[in-house]
């Protein structure tokens, strides 16, 4: 139903992970060592969310993981390649919260409009996203998430399901790309976690709001 673009936003946010060293690369990789992977990942969490992201470093990681840093580079070369696959899980997990609200929805606009609202209430609720993109501080976290590409391959395997049957239905827009669609609602979605509308106060006139304005924009 309607374009990649939106939840690829909220989300937030996939192929974080998978431009920085692919996606198939990071999978291969957690299916060779899930039990290392995971755990690195989990460090990561907690060292981001104690310490802050920029304050944490490689060497933070694989200590509280309990792992050689030569581990640690073996899985991920660079701290931005752990960040963005740290990111990725919780993008993951909020990917599965979007879909479950979205389930009751079986219009393409609702899907756009119901789809924003949770992703502007679920961020700042989630730590380590709300870090990155609705605080005011670790603005670089969210350029080495952008740079990667994640938002847009993110976007694109989250709303699989619904992008094809909107365009078989033909309600997508194509005056523009999909990719540029995606990073204008990451965009929007942005504006409202970092600062906030001084007139648009309830759920309902965000709502009202975002099938006057945002609607159109991503469907005929």
């Amino acid at each position: 139903m309607w374009p990649a673009p939106f939840y690829a936003i909220i989300y937030l946010v996939q192929d974080a992970i998978l431009n920085v060293f692919k996606k198939r690369f990071f999978l291969s990789m957690i299916d060779a060592k899930p039990d290392q992977v995971v755990s690195i990942l989990a460090a990561a969490r907690r060292c981001y969310l104690a310490n802050g992201i920029s304050a944490t470093g490689m060497k933070d990681v694989a200590a509280s993981a309990d792992l050689a840093r030569s581990t640690l580079y073996r899985y991920f070369p660079g701290r931005d390649d752990l960040l963005v696959a740290t990111i990725m899980e919780e993008m993951i997990e909020l990917n599965d919260c979007i879909r479950k609200r979205l389930a009751r929805y079986p219009h393409p606009a609702d899907q756009v409009v119901e789809g924003l609202l949770v992703a502007i209430k679920e961020i700042p609720r989630r730590p380590l996203l709300h870090a990155v993109f609705a605080s005011g501080g670790d603005s670089r976290a969210r350029r080495v998430i952008w740079s990667s590409g994640a938002i847009v391959s993110f976007g694109e395997e989250l709303m699989d399901h619904v992008i094809q049957p909107a365009r078989d239905a033909d309600l997508l827009q194509d005056a523009v790309r999909p990719e540029i669609l995606i990073e204008w609602v990451y965009r929007l979605l942005l504006s409202f976690l970092t600062l906030p509308s001084n007139w648009v106060k309830s759920d309902v006139q965000l709502r009202t709001t975002l099938h006057a304005l945002l609607v159109p924009v991503l469907l005929k």
